[in-house]
């Protein structure tokens, strides 16, 4: 059964939900996606987190301050926060003689990772990255998010065209697909992008889910990058964090498996 914990972080609690038993030499650290992705992904991911256990590596997944059932509001939360967090989740699990940390970010969770590994990688000995269909660009990202708010207004027969992004910019707080968006937030996303030259910092292992070969935006990521550095795989999913009623995923569990014992 999952056992969740709130523990300190910067700003306030947030929770932490385990699956197995600590301590453990090794354990997975799970950074969630964000906004509805991170509620329709949910349980495929906890799924995911119970299977990895019952194979002898148990698994916490995080909830950022502002998200999930962690305390305080998304509009109170920016990037910087989330690394506070995800390094007090680093905090607690090495409490628990947690030596080796297999770090697993799901999309927005993934851009977080590479974005900051250097003090992820500074705070613990980080033994791999396991990434599900991650984000790349937060720039990229920021703008399909604003996009919801368009489609919104087109559905209430709405069609003038508005630059939400410019709103936000000049400090109005809009409320997109149920979240409230202000300037703070917004800019910390944009922020996060990958420089050309960026290099994993511990061998990478890339789940492209929900297409059967991986598109141009990933093999441009991954172009530069040593092939010792990471493994590559594409896998014909549901897109489950877009896609209400996706609750499991039973093949994929294994192969993710697979890839963290090789």
């Amino acid at each position: 059964m999952p056992s969740g914990e709130f523990i300190a972080s910067a700003a306030g609690r947030v929770l932490l939900t385990r699956h197995g038993s600590l301590p453990s030499r090794t354990a997975v650290l799970c950074l969630p996606p964000l906004f509805e992705e991170m509620n329709l992904a949910r349980a495929v991911i906890a799924r995911q987190a119970q299977y990895l256990a019952a194979h002898g590596l148990p698994t916490c997944i995080l909830d950022y301050y502002g998200t999930g059932d962690s305390e305080g509001e998304i509009n109170q939360a920016d990037a910087q926060l989330w690394l506070q967090d995800i390094l007090a989740a680093i905090n607690w699990l090495q409490a628990r003689e947690v030596e080796r940390i297999i770090l697993w970010g799901v999309r927005f969770g993934a851009l977080l990772l590479l974005y900051f590994q250097r003090q992820l990688h500074e705070a613990a000995s980080i033994d791999r990255h396991l990434l599900w269909a991650p984000v790349t660009s937060g720039k990229l990202y920021s703008k399909q998010f604003l996009r919801l708010k368009q489609a919104s207004a087109m559905l209430r027969n709405d069609s003038a065209k508005v630059d939400w992004r410019q709103r936000i910019r000049d400090g109005e707080t809009i409320e997109i697909a149920g979240y409230p968006i202000n300037e703070m937030l917004l800019c910390s996303l944009e922020q996060l992008q990958l420089p050309d030259d960026f290099q994993p910092a511990a061998f990478t292992c890339w789940q492209e889910l929900g297409a059967a070969e991986p598109g141009p935006a990933v093999q441009r990521v991954v172009a530069q990058w040593p092939t010792s550095s990471f493994r590559l795989e594409s896998t014909a999913t549901p897109v489950f964090w877009q896609t209400p009623e996706t609750f499991s995923l039973p093949e994929l569990y294994p192969a993710t498996r697979a890839l963290l014992e090789d």
